[in-house]
C-alpha cells in the first residue's frame, strides 16, 4: 500500500470526523501526527505539521470526491486588491526568514510560538491578503 496525504486536519475531532466519513464510503485511512499536534498545539500548522489525514494511492479519486469541501473550502478565484494579481499562494508571506528564525529560536528556547500561521499572499507584489 502506498500511502498519501490528502488532507492536513487543525484538530483532532475533525481528522477522526474525516477518517469516519471516509470509513462509511469503504475507504481505508490512517492519521500521522496525532500525538504531537494533541501534545504540542502551539506548533500546529508550523511548516506544514497538523494531523495528516493519509489514504491508499488508488483511493485517491473517490476520496477527494467525498471530501471536496474540506480540501477545496472556497474553490473561488483570489484576487489581490493591492495589484489585482491571480498569483495568490498560501505560505509565510512577507518576513519569511525572521518567522522561521524564531521558530527556530522559540523550539530551541522551549517558549512558545505565538501565532505564526500560514497565510495567503501574492507573490507579484509581496503583501499579505487579509
Amino acid at each position: 500500500m502506498a500511502a498519501k496525504r490528502i488532507l492536513t486536519c487543525e484538530s483532532i475531532a475533525q481528522a477522526y470526523l474525516l477518517k469516519g466519513r471516509l470509513a462509511n464510503e469503504g475507504i481505508d485511512s490512517f492519521l500521522t501526527n496525532e500525538n504531537f499536534t494533541n501534545l504540542f498545539p502551539l506548533y500546529n500548522n508550523m511548516l506544514g505539521s497538523g494531523i495528516q489525514l493519509m489514504i491508499d494511492e488508488k483511493d485517491e479519486v473517490e476520496a477527494k470526491k467525498i471530501l471536496k469541501e474540506y480540501i477545496e473550502p472556497n474553490n473561488v478565484e483570489m484576487i489581490c486588491p493591492y495589484c489585482g494579481s491571480q498569483n495568490i499562494v498560501l505560505g509565510l508571506g512577507r518576513n519569511k526568514g525572521f518567522k522561521i528564525l524564531n521558530m527556530l529560536i522559540a523550539i530551541l528556547a522551549f517558549l512558545p510560538l505565538g501565532h505564526i500561521k500560514p497565510k495567503y499572499y501574492c507573490k507579484d507584489c509581496n503583501k499579505e491578503i487579509k
